[in-house]
Protein backbone atom coordinates (compact mmCIF):
# COMPACT_ATOMS: atom_id res chain seq x y z
CA UNK A 1 0.00 0.00 0.00
CA UNK A 2 1.28 3.24 -0.87
CA UNK A 3 2.57 5.59 1.84
CA UNK A 4 -0.21 8.43 0.30
CA UNK A 5 -3.00 6.50 0.72
CA UNK A 6 -2.35 6.05 4.19
CA UNK A 7 -2.07 9.36 4.48
CA UNK A 8 -4.83 10.85 2.94
CA UNK A 9 -7.16 7.82 4.77
CA UNK A 10 -5.64 9.84 7.67
CA UNK A 11 -6.78 12.92 6.11
CA UNK A 12 -10.18 11.81 5.44
CA UNK A 13 -10.59 10.31 9.18
CA UNK A 14 -9.69 13.71 10.78
CA UNK A 15 -11.81 15.83 8.44
CA UNK A 16 -15.24 13.51 9.01
CA UNK A 17 -15.77 13.45 5.05
CA UNK A 18 -17.06 9.85 5.08
CA UNK A 19 -19.10 8.50 7.32
CA UNK A 20 -18.32 5.99 9.88
CA UNK A 21 -19.25 2.69 7.94
CA UNK A 22 -17.61 3.87 4.50
CA UNK A 23 -14.61 5.18 6.40
CA UNK A 24 -14.56 1.27 7.98
CA UNK A 25 -14.94 -0.31 4.25
CA UNK A 26 -12.39 2.04 3.20
CA UNK A 27 -9.58 1.07 5.67
CA UNK A 28 -10.64 -3.00 4.40
CA UNK A 29 -9.60 -2.09 1.39
CA UNK A 30 -6.31 -0.52 3.11
CA UNK A 31 -5.53 -3.46 4.63
CA UNK A 32 -5.98 -5.41 1.88
CA UNK A 33 -5.77 -3.65 -1.13
CA UNK A 34 -5.72 -4.44 -4.22
CA UNK A 35 -8.62 -6.33 -3.57
CA UNK A 36 -12.17 -7.93 -5.12
CA UNK A 37 -15.52 -6.91 -3.24
CA UNK A 38 -16.02 -10.75 -1.97
CA UNK A 39 -12.07 -10.52 -0.63
CA UNK A 40 -13.01 -7.14 0.95
CA UNK A 41 -16.63 -8.56 2.43
CA UNK A 42 -14.52 -11.67 4.05
CA UNK A 43 -12.33 -9.28 5.59
CA UNK A 44 -14.41 -7.36 7.19
CA UNK A 45 -16.55 -10.18 8.07
CA UNK A 46 -13.68 -11.48 10.12
CA UNK A 47 -12.34 -8.41 11.45
CA UNK A 48 -15.35 -6.11 12.44
CA UNK A 49 -18.37 -8.58 11.96
CA UNK A 50 -19.65 -6.10 9.16
CA UNK A 51 -21.63 -7.73 6.29
CA UNK A 52 -22.71 -5.83 2.88
CA UNK A 53 -19.72 -3.68 2.58
CA UNK A 54 -18.69 -5.09 -0.55
CA UNK A 55 -22.22 -2.77 -1.60
CA UNK A 56 -20.06 0.76 -0.75
CA UNK A 57 -17.90 0.35 -3.17
CA UNK A 58 -19.73 1.93 -6.21
CA UNK A 59 -20.32 5.02 -3.61
CA UNK A 60 -16.64 5.11 -2.35
CA UNK A 61 -15.75 5.15 -6.43
CA UNK A 62 -17.90 8.01 -7.36
CA UNK A 63 -16.95 9.84 -4.38
CA UNK A 64 -13.17 9.36 -5.93
CA UNK A 65 -11.38 7.41 -3.12
CA UNK A 66 -11.21 3.96 -4.24
CA UNK A 67 -10.96 3.05 -8.10
CA UNK A 68 -11.38 0.01 -10.07
CA UNK A 69 -7.78 -1.58 -10.74
CA UNK A 70 -8.96 -3.82 -13.80
CA UNK A 71 -9.92 -7.46 -13.37
CA UNK A 72 -8.74 -10.85 -12.10
CA UNK A 73 -10.01 -14.44 -10.40
CA UNK A 74 -11.32 -13.61 -7.31
CA UNK A 75 -9.20 -15.55 -4.29
CA UNK A 76 -12.83 -16.37 -2.45
CA UNK A 77 -14.95 -17.28 -5.97
CA UNK A 78 -12.38 -18.05 -8.79
CA UNK A 79 -14.24 -15.63 -10.88
CA UNK A 80 -13.08 -13.08 -13.31
CA UNK A 81 -13.99 -9.84 -11.31
CA UNK A 82 -13.25 -6.39 -10.49
CA UNK A 83 -10.29 -5.48 -8.32
CA UNK A 84 -10.55 -2.48 -5.60
CA UNK A 85 -7.80 -0.12 -4.73
CA UNK A 86 -7.41 3.40 -2.79
CA UNK A 87 -6.69 6.20 -4.88
CA UNK A 88 -5.58 8.53 -2.26
CA UNK A 89 -7.70 11.03 -3.40
CA UNK A 90 -9.84 12.94 -1.02
CA UNK A 91 -13.76 12.45 -1.59
CA UNK A 92 -15.64 14.42 -3.17
CA UNK A 93 -19.99 14.70 -3.40
CA UNK A 94 -20.87 12.26 -5.90
CA UNK A 95 -22.81 13.48 -8.77
CA UNK A 96 -26.70 12.86 -8.50
CA UNK A 97 -27.79 10.23 -10.99
CA UNK A 98 -30.56 11.20 -13.35
CA UNK A 99 -33.48 9.39 -11.87
CA UNK A 100 -37.68 9.76 -12.78
CA UNK A 101 -39.28 11.97 -10.93
CA UNK A 102 -41.40 10.55 -8.04
CA UNK A 103 -44.27 12.25 -9.76
CA UNK A 104 -43.57 10.78 -13.03
CA UNK A 105 -46.52 8.54 -13.21
CA UNK A 106 -49.02 11.24 -12.28
CA UNK A 107 -47.88 13.65 -14.62
CA UNK A 108 -48.33 11.15 -17.60
CA UNK A 109 -51.79 10.50 -16.61
CA UNK A 110 -52.16 14.16 -16.31
CA UNK A 111 -51.28 14.14 -19.67
CA UNK A 112 -52.97 11.19 -20.90
CA UNK A 113 -56.32 13.08 -19.63
CA UNK A 114 -55.73 16.16 -21.26
CA UNK A 115 -55.14 14.23 -24.34
CA UNK A 116 -58.10 12.17 -23.74
CA UNK A 117 -60.44 15.57 -23.46
CA UNK A 118 -58.89 16.89 -26.38
CA UNK A 119 -59.43 13.89 -28.43
CA UNK A 120 -55.65 13.21 -29.39
CA UNK A 121 -53.59 10.29 -30.19
CA UNK A 122 -50.55 12.02 -30.45
CA UNK A 123 -48.95 14.46 -28.78
CA UNK A 124 -45.34 16.55 -29.88
CA UNK A 125 -42.41 18.36 -27.98
CA UNK A 126 -43.68 21.85 -29.08
CA UNK A 127 -47.37 20.83 -27.11
CA UNK A 128 -45.50 19.08 -24.30
CA UNK A 129 -43.20 22.37 -23.89
CA UNK A 130 -46.09 24.70 -23.63
CA UNK A 131 -48.00 22.61 -21.56
CA UNK A 132 -44.54 22.64 -19.20
CA UNK A 133 -44.34 26.27 -19.54
CA UNK A 134 -48.23 27.48 -19.39
CA UNK A 135 -49.81 25.06 -17.56
CA UNK A 136 -52.07 24.10 -20.14
CA UNK A 137 -52.51 24.52 -23.84
CA UNK A 138 -55.59 24.59 -26.25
Amino acid sequence: MRQTSIQCYHQIKQSGLLTEIRLKVMKGVIDIAPCTATELERHMNISLNMKGTWKVLSWLREAGVVYEVGTRNCKITGRNVIEWNITGNMPVKPKKKNKRPNNLKNSIDYILKGMDQRNWSSIDREVLIKIRDNGTTT
